[in-house]
């Protein structure tokens, strides 16, 4: 984004940011250019404009024109608000999903059971069967459970490490 500078924001930028030997306009430039659209809302002024954000700077500028008019340093007590927040709902995700991924793993253990109960019954038809052709087919069938049932355990490791891989991503943002 090609943005114009107003003398208040050199000024605020120079003043309330370490840019150091860069000029005011390529440190707004490179923020700008990495910075999240947050809105519009009213500047200190109570007009209305448009809000970027970017490791912590938040760019405001015109409505209609691409002049940036202010830059705001985020305060440190707002910081920690953010941080909380964002620390507290990280952990209310990671609890939720913990919990989602326990009543998958026990789905998948009641289905294991199951899968036994159907190969018992199989089993004990096989045992009863007389024609080969019902032989053949409750064989195929009982292959095809214990296939499946060896695909299980595999599908709860997956599931687990899931959970795992999440929490090293959060690990690495906080």
């Amino acid at each position: 984004m090609k943005v114009t500078l107003s003398h208040h924001a050199k000024k605020r930028i120079t003043g309330r940011f370490k840019i150091g030997n860069q000029t005011p306009e390529a440190w707004a430039s490179q923020m700008l250019s990495n910075a999240i659209y947050c809105g519009i809302g009213p500047d200190d002024n109570g007009e209305d404009a448009r809000m970027y954000s970017h490791r912590g700077a938040t760019f405001m500028l015109a409505v209609d024109k691409d002049v940036v008019k202010t830059v705001i340093p985020p305060s440190k007590s707002y910081i920690n608000r953010i941080r909380r927040k964002v620390t507290n709902f990280i952990t209310e995700e990671i609890t939720k999903m913990s919990q989602q991924i326990t009543e998958e793993v026990a789905r998948i253990d009641k289905f294991r059971d199951e899968l036994e109960e159907e190969i018992a019954h199989l089993e004990d038809r096989l045992s009863r069967a007389r024609s080969l052709s019902t032989k053949l087919a409750l064989q195929a069938r009982i292959n095809a459970v214990r296939m499946r049932m060896d695909e299980l355990p595999a599908e709860s490791h997956e599931i687990r490490r899931e959970l795992t891989r999440t929490a090293r991503g959060v690990a690495a943002y906080v």
